[in-house]
């Protein structure tokens, strides 16, 4: 576990690659956890990002997505 207990959204944004909103969206559907401070201002929990980012390093990716189409 990290020496912090508990980080910004846009700090967690920025370990996961992807945007603020999205961060906020992973808390709302239970994928992160965290806690509201105050108005829009919300305190997601160190551990719970590194562990979604262990799972994502972990998972197959061989399969992921939908192939590319052909260009021309």
């Amino acid at each position: 576990m990290s020496k912090e207990a508990f980080m910004s959204v846009p700090q967690a944004a920025e370990l996961l690659g992807c945007s603020d909103v999205w961060v906020l969206k992973m808390l709302k559907r239970g994928d992160l956890q965290g806690f509201r401070l105050s108005g829009r201002a919300w305190a997601v929990s160190t551990e719970s990002v590194e562990r979604n980012l262990r799972e994502y390093m972990q998972r197959d990716r061989t399969h992921a997505g939908r192939p590319r189409a052909g260009i021309g």
